[in-house]
């Protein structure tokens, strides 16, 4: 009677990021409590039916199989795949000064990996704000309520992986909406006026000087004559 293959089986599942934990298991059947040959690539070692890697590296990575010590049929093959953890970076638009009443887009940006689909978590000042499939983060019409410290995380949307925390990027909303207020605005007339007026004062003063000397010219041309 032919050896009943092993199989080999793994949890979460067999793509992961570094730092994740991962549960290999082997099962032989009727067979249980055995010892069991674990093949890693080239390597072979013995354990039990169930195999954890905590804190997973690259490194673990690699074509795992299994067999009962004493048997000769080794399971299928499964490949274990470990990537660097990602880190989301946020991007603000505007990223400028941005006033009161504007609308704010927050866009979290996960690269180099092989998730279809993520759920964006938005934290501000630490605090859940927002959760979504969508990588975009629309504020409307903004306040000063807004200003604040805002970070982003993936979390896979059909699987367990998720992403590092990202950078934290700085809000700051001016409580102006981006008109100068209307005090600025009667003071910046005042000084138009007053500078006005200054100008066209010295310009009556300077024609007067230029025509008295004018006068006083002809005065002394004409006392010269006479003389």
């Amino acid at each position: 009677m032919p050896e009943a293959k092993p199989k080999i089986t793994v949890k979460p599942q067999s793509s992961v990021f570094t730092g994740d934990t991962v549960t290999l298991s082997c099962d032989v059947g009727l067979s249980t409590g055995q010892k069991i040959i674990w093949y890693k690539d080239i390597d072979r070692t013995a354990g039990f039916e169930t195999q954890t890697l905590r804190d997973v590296n690259v490194s673990d990575g690699g074509k795992y199989a299994c067999a009962e010590i004493g048997k000769t049929t080794v399971s299928q093959a499964l490949v274990l795949a470990v990537r660097e953890r990602p880190k989301p970076v946020v991007r603000v638009h505007p990223d400028g000064r941005v006033f009161k009443g504007q609308t704010v887009t927050l866009t979290c940006d996960i690269q180099e990996t092989d998730v279809s689909s993520w759920n964006y978590s938005w934290k501000k000042d630490d605090s859940v704000i927002h959760v979504s499939q969508s990588q975009v983060y629309r504020i409307s019409s903004v306040h000063e309520s807004h200003t604040g410290h805002y970070s982003c995380t993936g979390n896979e949307t059909q699987g367990s992986r998720y992403s590092h925390i990202s950078d934290k990027v700085t809000l700051s909303v001016s409580g102006s909406d981006g008109q100068l207020p209307i005090l600025s605005v009667f003071k910046l007339v005042s000084f138009l006026l007053a500078a006005s007026l200054y100008l066209l004062v010295t310009i009556i003063l300077g024609v007067k000087c230029y025509r008295a000397h004018v006068q006083n010219d002809e005065i002394d041309q004409y006392a010269v004559i006479e003389k």
